[in-house]
């Protein structure tokens, strides 16, 4: 990271005359703090949070009454922002970005018992599908009815060259090993949002 070695600050006072000198010493000024401002995390790029369950598939979505499939809980795309907007972002080149799933439960029905869950987060460009975390949660041996797996599910992905491509992001849900008929369902209430969003943290050289 720049050390500011060539910084100099350049003081003004009423009559002080503009040289070349003092205007280039503001320009090198400004570029030694844009250069070491551009390697610090911008924080979050793009957020969509869910405050109600969804029932019914909506823009690939679903939530409740979920079987033995590979569903999307969550995403990012052409059409997933407030009023069907997009949230599609392209990729400035050498960063990192954070894509996060903040879950706050899985309810499981009765039965089940040693299921196995599989949270993927994945990243889709040109409808192609690239796998960027994949996460494992075990039921208990109980089949009992409970809830299980709530948490920050994360990764980094480092952008390399850029690219202008809009890029889309979802999680994805499956369960394995079902032993019975009963559903899962994932939590997500105005208290306990289902969020997934992601974030520039920072320079990735």
């Amino acid at each position: 990271m720049p050390d500011y070695n060539n910084y100099d600050a350049i003081s003004w006072s009423l009559g002080t005359p503009i040289t070349a000198g003092r205007l280039q010493q503001m320009s090198t000024n400004i570029a030694q703090v844009k250069s070491a401002t551009d390697n610090y995390a911008k924080g979050v790029l793009v957020l969509n949070q869910y405050t109600t369950q969804v029932g019914t598939i909506n823009n690939t979505v679903l939530h409740t009454n979920l079987t033995d499939a590979t569903y999307t809980i969550a995403i990012l795309n052409s059409a997933s922002g407030s009023g069907s907007t997009d949230q599609r972002i392209t990729t400035e080149a050498l960063r990192w970005y954070k894509v996060s799933l903040i879950l706050p439960h899985i309810y499981v029905a009765a039965d089940h018992a040693d299921s196995k869950f599989t949270i993927k987060l994945v990243k889709t460009v040109s409808s192609t599908d690239t796998t960027l975390g994949t996460f494992e949660i075990m039921r208990t041996n109980s089949t009992a009815a409970g809830s299980y797996g709530g948490g920050v599910y994360s990764t980094i992905m480092d952008t390399g060259a850029g690219s202008t491509t809009p890029h889309e992001f979802k999680a994805t849900i499956t369960q394995a090993n079902r032993s019975g008929s009963g559903v899962y369902s994932v939590l997500a209430g105005t208290e306990f949002p289902l969020q997934l969003m992601v974030e520039d943290v920072g320079t990735s050289t």
